[in-house]
């Protein structure tokens, strides 16, 4: 295993809403496609700072678990569990990908499950 942190770089502060339209439609898409992350797909846009467990081993090759914490530090993302696939686990991704692309650094598997193992911290939707 493979113990990975950045940070997501933001292209814009500003809080856009989504038009009626659209979420008209997302709901009517979510209906035929289930969310496969419905705990957390509203939350993703909100993590500052990713915890990766990555296993380069395993014949799936890739994202094992994730922690998201927020600007405030919270712990507001854990992936994958019962009802989240996981935002990561989500993509075709490589070890070098997360290095080069998203400027990951290496941690300890000490440090990854000290993220792992802190409180859950629940947000509202807004």
């Amino acid at each position: 295993m493979k113990y990975l942190k950045f940070l997501e770089k933001r292209v814009s502060n500003t809080e856009e809403k989504d038009s009626f339209l659209y979420k008209l439609l997302r709901k009517a898409i979510s209906f035929i496609f289930p969310n496969p992350n419905p705990d957390f797909d509203h939350l993703y846009c909100l993590v500052e700072t990713w915890y990766i467990e990555y296993d380069e081993t395993c014949e799936k090759d890739g994202t094992v678990r994730e922690v998201g914490r927020d600007t405030f530090g919270r712990i507001i993302v854990k992936d994958p569990d019962e009802r989240n696939y996981g935002f990561w686990n989500d993509t075709n991704m490589g070890l070098n990908d997360f290095i080069m692309h998203k400027h990951a650094e290496y941690i300890s598997q000490e440090e990854f499950e000290s993220a792992w193992s802190e409180k859950l911290v629940k947000i509202d939707e807004t």
